[in-house]
């Protein structure tokens, strides 16, 4: 992938060690409060359920040819939980996960699409209130998510006429029918989604190597992977932020700036 297609501030210095002090923080947390099995690496992520439709695991991922990696999971069964993307405002309005998820008292949300330079969400946007943007970007992915099934898909395969409750593009694709395909060596905080029949499975971590994510992602449990068939990144870096606010569970991973949108699970169905 040349430089021209991606997104301007990916390309910006993303050296931020006090995102991955709030991520040991947090996997301590987990341990403390007892009900949220970490993974070293030797077992596949153990999922527990932490609200009705949402499951959550965290991990610790050391591959035998780079840099440890760790972060959380979180899988919406989209029969029992309610995925929302939830703009910021307007065109250009960028605001922290956490601002646009203060409307939810119970909530799991993560930032989601990329942002030009002038703050407007880059590529086809699909959530509350309509389209919120329409530059369809042919060679990216997109989520697409409508009722309780979720798949992902190139930017090209996306008709014009949608009728799609849910899409969001990024860049790049991990995982594409459960193959790693090659991607461009780069280190940053991520936020990625898997999408498998009935379900999206959130994922943010700690500065992970794309390939070595994208093999996690992709290894099926009993090699110690997430076994997604298909995943794709979203906007990362300073991008990457978590909120958290279940019965069982709160986190705060804050990011270095505001973003355009978020994906917004609740649990129960509207």
């Amino acid at each position: 992938m040349s430089r021209p297609d991606w997104p301007a501030h990916l390309w910006s210095e993303m050296k931020r060690p006090c995102f991955l002090g709030s991520f040991l923080a947090s996997l301590a947390f987990s341990t403390v409060f007892g009900t949220l099995p970490t993974w070293a690496g030797e077992k596949p992520p153990r999922f527990s359920t932490v609200a009705p439709g949402i499951a959550h695991a965290t991990f610790e991922v050391r591959p035998a040819d780079g840099e440890p990696f760790s972060g959380h999971a979180f899988t919406i069964d989209l029969g029992e939980a309610e995925l929302r993307l939830v703009p910021a405002g307007g065109p250009s309005s960028r605001q922290t996960v956490e601002q646009i998820a203060s409307p939810f008292p119970v909530v799991v949300a993560v930032n989601a699409g990329f942002f030009d330079k002038e703050g407007r969400a880059m590529g086809l946007v699909v959530g509350e209130g309509g389209r919120l943007a329409v530059s369809k970007q042919k060679n990216w992915g997109a989520l697409v998510v409508t009722g309780r099934e979720a798949r992902i898909v190139l930017g090209s395969d996306i008709p014009d006429q949608v009728a799609d409750q849910l899409i969001v593009q990024g860049i790049p694709r991990l995982v594409v029918g459960g193959r790693v395909p090659s991607l461009k060596p780069q280190v940053a905080e991520r936020t990625a989604v898997c999408a498998g029949v009935g379900r999206v499975v959130i994922v943010v971590v700690s500065r992970a190597e794309t390939t070595a994510l994208a093999r996690f992602l992709a290894e099926p449990p009993e090699k110690s992977g997430l076994g997604c068939s298909d995943a794709l990144n979203l906007d990362g870096g300073p991008s990457t932020q978590l909120v958290v606010r279940l019965p069982t569970l709160r986190l705060s991973l804050p990011g270095g700036w505001g973003v355009p949108n978020a994906l917004v699970a609740t649990p129960g169905k509207r």
